[in-house]
């Protein structure tokens, strides 16, 4: 399991603190660190839309009007892998078995039933 996001985020906060607490492994990659490719962002959208990688709270998405703005997703794509602080955090690849899943956002609900109910 891989865990993408930057230390300051208190929504990756939590998450490493739920997978520190649940006794479960992950590997954690700073996207302030390494940055997220053209594929990676392509790879994601295997599993949700381009406008639920984004946060709308980050000072890039604001800067940049996003709000309101209607992007196809190949424009959506390349704005977030050439600007990682517009991605929402944490997102999380995961699986079991070789399944190939994925997980955007910190929610207690939904992290004690997709990674507690294995």
């Amino acid at each position: 399991m891989k865990l993408y996001g930057i230390k300051t985020c208190p929504s990756v906060k939590k998450a490493k603190e739920f997978f520190y607490n649940n006794d479960i492994n992950y590997e954690y990659i700073d996207i302030d660190k390494e940055k997220i490719t053209q594929d990676k962002v392509e790879y994601w959208l295997h599993f949700t839309e381009a406008k639920n990688l984004f946060n709308p709270r980050s000072k890039a998405y604001r800067d940049l009007n996003l709000k309101g703005t209607n992007l196809n997703t190949k424009t959506k794509t390349k704005l977030l892998w050439e600007n990682n602080s517009l991605l929402k955090r944490p997102l999380i690849e995961h699986g079991l078995n070789g399944e190939e899943k994925f997980h955007v956002g910190y929610d207690l609900n939904d992290y004690n039933e997709v990674f507690l109910s294995i």
